[in-house]
């Protein structure tokens, strides 16, 4: 955004060939003015840009003088022989920038808008008398100021002013909804919270920062800590081409920064309300009845900052109170049940800024995003749409305590220093309101199984805390050009800590069996422990300008370290050193500083989630003991019965009626975890251009394409083991049933293990396992177009075409919904890749983009937001035949393999491979939201009164259907026959709702 842009205003006499060639002349005698440069980090910019007198020379020696607007620190320098400056890691904001040189009068320009996304311009100075002076009264030149694109970049993606934003657009008050407007982003599966994909990644490839703190969900690395909106003030959001400091990410980098305090008092208050009264219905479908659905939102802001003392300590408090109300009708399973949900859990959070003395900043955030949600289920009627009998209740906890202490010193014009330290806790707990109360399942007369007691089956505490320092050093050096060296070293030390176990201690199963007659199941699963992660990394990045400034190259290096540890504290895994070159040049094609041409390389890479710790190296107790069953308790759980010893010898009774899968105690990784394993990584190559037209345009188009090295998963190698054992006459067959050993491995790479006699030592090809190369490609094509608010209208849109396809998604899988990081069920037998490789379920072919807003009058500004994206594709999962691998075939309905053919299921057709993404698709998404915001009149506060509508046009669009296409049932009418729901919508796109907000601020 500029609030005051004239390069050289030039008025010519009509008809004044002449004097249009001087034009002209003066336009040549700007070309060879270099092109200045606007890095950042995770908070800050570099103010940069340069200094020309009206016939286009450089000013050499020019005071430049910055004053933040907000806290009145300044920072200043001089300019060089190009007419350069640069004045290094200022946070972001409006700034007043003075300019004096000898012979020119002195230029001022207040409220000049350094961001992330554009902190670099051209200054024009007058000379000494002759600011508004004419020549010969045919041609007027004045000083002035334009916005020229950064060079110091290859960065693509968005930088959102989330409360300039937020004023004029309507957007739902979330980060995922800020990120969804950056061009190529789209939403992801439902089963993950429709979190954003973005460059084909999964959704569980993004990091997520505020105020350079890392919030994202180590575990799984699913979304983050949910800080609320009002806290935001700036989210950058890197889709590719990010330079070295940036990391542990195969998907976007998000860094978000807070709401500060600045010389002047300011208070305020939010109120935010979307009730259910305004909300519509989405249509039901197979497995939800929304015929009852609840949403109602109510959320108050209050805020209050302002100095301690002036220029130099600075305040900003933020509460946010909530009441959330969620409801949801419930088809799995029977009988139908309705849960209802209640989160009143406040918010706080306060930011100190202390200016030492100009260039010496010290900063401290503090966060708090503990909630509750208390949540009851109830018995359902689908046809009268009535909640029933209480049945029970469960709690969901989340969030936790976060802080971040950041210094930064400017001790010369080229040496800047910077270090911070802070943690961050999150935790995702859900405790029955029953605890000693066990699940059961009645199997008797029904496959459902319909459930006898309690309705929470699985209680679990996790608990998640990140502890990080890094420091940084950005140095300015001039030797054959300008370099800008940022080096820098980070560290993080992360720590889970999980239980999961049955509600009441076991989970029952009541079933009928010709052979043993009636009887029950008993299982008593408990896992869990404590484990360390320890996430590390150096980089070096040059930013070298050379040419006379036309051309800059990134020339930068990322080591990435990472170390797993079991719940022993015993390492697991330790990655070694993985470099990541950072590699990109931009151009500036006409010298003028407005255009232009960037590429880059990258290679990223991703840590190990918490969650295979957990999953693979932590304690686990998992045993089924079999009972005769003799009647029911008063809570509806099995009475104790006869033990049926027929299995094996407990190992916490004298009985012999157990199954056992894990006894409880460390699991050895030795037979689980490839000795050659390596971390994901992925490629990244973008081409593109940009350039700006007038004060406010800019128009973009780049090309991206990303290739997928390796991924990291686990895979059984029972059948390799048996040849293998075979082969060499070791005696150590029989150890393996087909789903003994699962290692973690890179598939497609050959894998080194320990088999399970523990002894023997190997090293299988893919060609022995059977496990192609694990393959992920993006191709895209973007083109964008901004244009900035000028205080009456504004208008951002995208256009990307794109390709994601593959046999690997990433750390999800949104054909089931499996969230395992790590351990998704892609490679868990030969048989899953077998049509694995197809258009992934985030490939959108087309996504549209458009948003803006018009201020029709000082007290009116409206505002609209649009997206079609085309639709997902969809396969036909059903039970792979035994003969094609008989271990994948007992997983169920879970491989490419249906009664498929010519466009159609049909029980008469033969079971065939279908690939994936080859027989169905979802609906296009079209989606509207539009806005209206209406000043109060007075003198004394701002007041404003806000109304948006989402998804106006209330489409309901289908999002996602049944993939699932067979039934894993033998001989009724013929094996395997088909599923009569396959194709059924599963999800529509969000229903339209209404959101009301008021807004005091003084």
């Amino acid at each position: 955004m500029i609030a005051y842009s004239t390069n050289a205003r030039r008025k010519l006499r009509a008809g004044t060939a002449l004097k249009a060639l001087a034009l002209v002349g003066a336009s040549v005698g700007a070309i060879g003015i270099g092109a200045p440069v606007a890095a950042q980090d995770f908070q800050n910019v570099i103010a940069s840009g340069r200094v020309q007198g009206t016939n286009g020379t450089p000013v050499a020696g020019a005071t430049v003088e910055i004053r933040s607007d907000a806290q009145g620190f300044t920072r200043a320098t001089t300019t060089d022989r190009s007419g350069a400056f640069r004045i290094g890691q200022v946070p972001a904001g409006q700034y007043t920038i003075t300019i004096s040189a000898d012979g020119y009068d002195t230029y001022t320009e207040v409220g000049v808008a350094l961001t992330q996304s554009g902190a670099a311009n051209q200054f024009t100075l007058a000379p000494s008398g002759t600011a508004s002076a004419s020549t010969g009264g045919d041609i007027v030149v004045t000083a002035g100021r334009i916005k020229v694109a950064d060079f110091d970049q290859t960065t693509t993606g968005s930088t959102i002013n989330v409360a300039d934003l937020a004023d004029r657009v309507p957007v739902a008050r979330d980060l995922t909804s800020i990120i969804k407007l950056s061009p190529g982003s789209i939403s992801g599966d439902g089963a993950f919270g429709n979190l954003s994909s973005v460059a084909g990644s999964s959704v569980a490839e993004n990091v997520f920062f505020v105020n350079g703190l890392n919030v994202t969900n180590f575990r799984t690395f699913l979304g983050s800590n949910a800080v609320p909106f009002e806290f935001y003030d700036t989210v950058d959001i890197k889709n590719g081409g990010y330079q070295a400091e940036f990391g542990r990410a195969t998907g976007a980098v998000v860094t978000a920064t807070t709401k500060s305090g600045s010389n002047t008092f300011h208070a305020g208050a939010v109120v935010t309300f979307a009730p259910k009264e305004l909300a519509d219905k989405s249509p039901n479908t197979l497995t939800q009845d929304n015929d009852n659905d609840l949403r109602q939102d109510l959320r108050a802001d209050f805020y209050v900052s302002g100095p301690v003392i002036k220029d130099h300590l600075f305040f900003y408090g933020l509460y946010e109170s909530r009441y959330v109300q969620n409801g949801d009708g419930i088809n799995i399973g029977k009988p139908p049940t309705y849960i209802s949900s209640t989160n009143k859990s406040p918010f706080f959070a306060g930011k100190v800024d202390a200016v030492i003395t100009d260039g010496q900043r010290l900063e401290f955030t503090y966060f708090r995003t503990t909630s509750t949600s208390y949540n009851t289920i109830n018995a359902y009627d689908p046809a009268t749409n009535r909640l029933g009998d209480y049945q029970s209740s469960y709690l969901r906890q989340f969030g936790g305590n976060n802080y971040v202490g950041r210094y930064t010193g400017s001790f010369t014009d080229w040496l800047t220093v910077s270090a911070a330290y802070g943690r961050s806790n999150d935790r995702d707990n859900t405790l029955s309101s029953t605890p000693n109360i066990s699940r059961v399942r009645d199997y008797r007369n029904s496959s459902l199984g319909p459930n006898l007691a309690n309705q929470l089956q699985v209680q679990s505490t996790n608990e998640d805390e990140r502890k990080f320092y890094r420091g940084d050093v950005d140095l300015y050096v001039k030797l054959l050009g300008t370099h800008h060296f940022r080096f820098g070293y980070d560290h993080e030390d992360l720590t889970t800590t999980g239980t999961t176990n049955y509600t009441g201690g076991s989970f029952y199963a009541i079933r009928n069996s010709t052979s043993l007659g009636t009887y029950y199941t008993r299982r008593v699963y408990e896992t869990g422990g404590s484990f360390h992660v320890t996430n590390e990394a150096f980089y070096a990045q040059d930013s070298w300008t050379l040419l006379d400034n036309r051309l800059t190259l990134q020339l930068g290096i990322r080591n990435d370290r990472f170390v797993n540890n079991n719940a022993n504290d015993e390492v697991f895994y330790k990655s070694g050193d993985q470099w990541g070159p950072r590699l990109g040049f931009t151009i500036d094609p006409l010298g003028t500083g407005r255009s232009k041409i960037y590429g880059s390389f990258g290679r990223y890479f991703l840590p190990i989630g918490a969650n295979t710790n957990i999953r693979l190296a932590g304690r686990n107790y998992d045993v089924t003991d079999y009972f005769k069953f003799v009647g029911l308790d008063a809570n509806n759980v099995p009475l104790q019965g006869a033990p049926i010893n027929i299995f094996s010898p407990c190992l916490r009774t004298s009985n012999s009626n157990c199954r056992i899968a894990t006894n409880g105690e460390v699991a050895s990784t030795l037979n689980s975890v490839a000795t050659n394993l390596k971390p994901q990584s992925v490629d990244e190559y973008i081409l593109g251009g940009e350039v700006r037209a007038g004060s406010y345009w800019r128009f973009g188009v780049y090309g991206t394409y990303r290739k997928l090295n390796r991924a990291l998963e686990d895979s059984a190698i029972d059948q390799a083991a048996i040849n293998y054992c075979n082969a060499n006459k070791l005696g150590c067959a029989a150890l393996y049933t087909g789903f003994s050993q699962y290692v973690l491995n890179n598939p497609g790479e050959p894998l080194s293990v320990t088999l399970l006699d523990g002894k023997t030592k190997t090293t299988f090809t893919p060609q022995q396992l059977g496990y192609p190369r694990a393959e992920r490609f993006y191709k895209a094509m973007t083109f964008k177009v901004d244009r900035d608010f000028d205080g009456t209208w504004s208008l951002s849109g995208s256009y990307t075409y794109a390709k994601g396809y593959g046999n690997y998604e990433g750390g999800v899988k949104s054909d089931i919904g499996q969230t395992d990081v790590g351990l998704t069920q892609d490679f868990d037998q030969p048989g899953f890749t077998n049509g694995a490789y197809g258009y992934l379920p985030n490939d959108r072919r087309h996504n549209f983009k458009l948003y803006g807003s018009y201020r029709l009058f000082d007290w009116l500004t409206l505002g609209a937001s649009g997206t079609l994206v085309s639709p997902r594709r969809f396969g036909c999962l059903g039970v792979i035949p035994p003969e094609i691998d008989p271990y994948a075939s007992l997983y169920g309905v879970a491989g490419n393999y249906c009664r498929y053919a010519g466009g159609k299921l049909s029980n008469s057709n033969p079971i065939a491979l279908v690939r994936r993404g080859t027989a169905l698709k979802s609906d296009w998404q079209s989606n509207l939201d539009v806005s209206a915001a209406i000043r109060i009149p007075s003198d004394t506060i701002d007041a404003v009164i806000r109304f948006d509508v989402f998804n106006v046009l209330n489409s309901k669009s289908v999002s996602t259907v049944q993939e699932a296409g067979g039934q894993d049932v033998l001989g009724s009418p013929v094996d395997y026959p088909i599923d009569p729901n396959y194709g059924a919508p599963t999800t529509y796109q969000p229903p339209r709702y209404v959101r009301a907000q008021l807004q005091f601020r003084f």
